[in-house]
């Protein structure tokens, strides 16, 4: 009776990798190694991620509504850079779930008072600065509290600020800011 070596080489013919006496076994039309064997085999049903299609509710947390906006208009899917000015300030805009905004054409120390227009209880509001630099200055008649009491805010491109609106001090309190 002839003795099989243990150093039998086998080839994967899924991964190409070479095996030593070692089963292979039969997944579909490949041979392939224990290691490789799907047990169980792939799920055909999507999981969720990237590109899958959801068929739950599609309105996000912030309030923005995707059934909105419209199939065919290439206008609806625009996210617009607003313009600030010194003494126009920044009112907020909720249509999208970000404003991008940028100086007008140079950077810009807002001078309006209040420099952010007051909001409702609870209300965030995301600033994306996309171009020029625009200071801010902390303090109640500006209806802006930054955090740790500093003087002043400068956003430079890059920069994203999230503001909450509170009713206690009749402000907008920086949560967070960071630079793209």
């Amino acid at each position: 009776m002839p003795r099989i070596s243990r150093f039998k080489r086998r080839e994967s013919d899924r991964s190409g990798f070479k095996y030593f006496e070692i089963s292979l076994i039969k997944d579909g039309p490949w041979k392939v190694s224990g290691e490789e064997f799907d047990v169980p085999p792939p799920s055909r049903i999507p999981l969720g991620g990237e590109g899958d299609v959801a068929t739950g509710d599609l309105r996000a947390a912030s309030g923005f509504d995707l059934g909105v906006v419209a199939a065919d208009s290439a206008a609806g899917y625009d996210n617009p850079t607003v313009y600030i000015t010194a003494a126009g300030g920044i009112t907020p805009v909720f249509t999208h779930p970000w404003m991008r905004v940028t100086g007008s054409n140079a950077a810009v120390t807002v001078t309006a008072i209040p420099q952010l227009v007051r909001g409702r209880e609870g209300q965030l509001l995301t600033l994306q600065n996309v171009d020029s630099a625009i200071l801010l200055t902390h303090g109640s008649a500006n209806a802006l509290n930054l955090l740790g009491s500093r003087g002043t805010l400068q956003t430079v491109s890059g920069m994203i600020v999230n503001l909450i609106f509170t009713t206690a001090n009749q402000a907008w309190n920086e949560i967070s800011k960071s630079r793209i």
